[in-house]
């Protein structure tokens, strides 16, 4: 049953086909809609890439060793929400950041962004723990994150990002 499924999809994707919402339909029943649709491109969005089986097998041994390195330390594996408060970044790094963000607005009228670092939300968590939180702390993620940005030979729109982050109590005077 479920490689029947993948095949229907496969199949409604190369006709340009699919589920279509009611509001569609009823602008297709009234005439609206007709147009050919476009020819599928099958490349992945500009700045990102695919990730097949064999790249994948190559990703998680680094991703592992990675991890091995950061827990022979001492680190704590974290992560957070990919989508984010817009407002994070902007009191990072100002306004102008917002011209480096894959952003808009929710269904719910919230400004938000994909995230294009892991500090802020690093930031916010400890924060959001307060005094909850036992310091010091040393945390690490591998997070997947985006910026829209002009691109450079090795620096894609869509990238990882190795952190091995150290949250202390401010010193005491003696």
């Amino acid at each position: 049953a479920a490689g029947r499924g993948i095949a229907t999809t496969l199949v409604a994707m190369a006709e340009g086909g699919g589920r279509a919402s009611a509001a569609v339909k009823q602008d297709e029943a009234k005439g609206k809609g007709k147009e050919k649709q476009e020819k599928l491109d099958l490349q992945p969005p500009k700045g990102t890439r695919d990730f097949y089986p064999e790249d994948m097998r190559l990703r998680n041994w680094l991703f592992g060793q990675w991890k091995e390195v950061a827990r022979l330390h001492g680190f704590e594996e974290y992560d957070a929400p990919v989508l984010e408060s817009e407002a994070l970044y902007v009191r990072k790094a100002g306004e102008e950041v917002t011209q480096q963000l894959y952003n808009f607005e929710d269904k719910g009228s919230r400004r938000v962004a994909l995230r294009p670092e892991m500090t802020p939300s690093l930031a916010r968590m400890v924060m959001a723990k307060g005094k909850g939180l036992t310091l010091p702390v040393k945390w690490f993620s591998l997070p997947q994150c985006w910026r829209y940005e002009r691109m450079t030979r090795g620096r894609r729109r869509e990238h990882f990002q190795w952190n091995m982050d150290m949250c202390a109590a401010p010193p005491t005077a003696d």
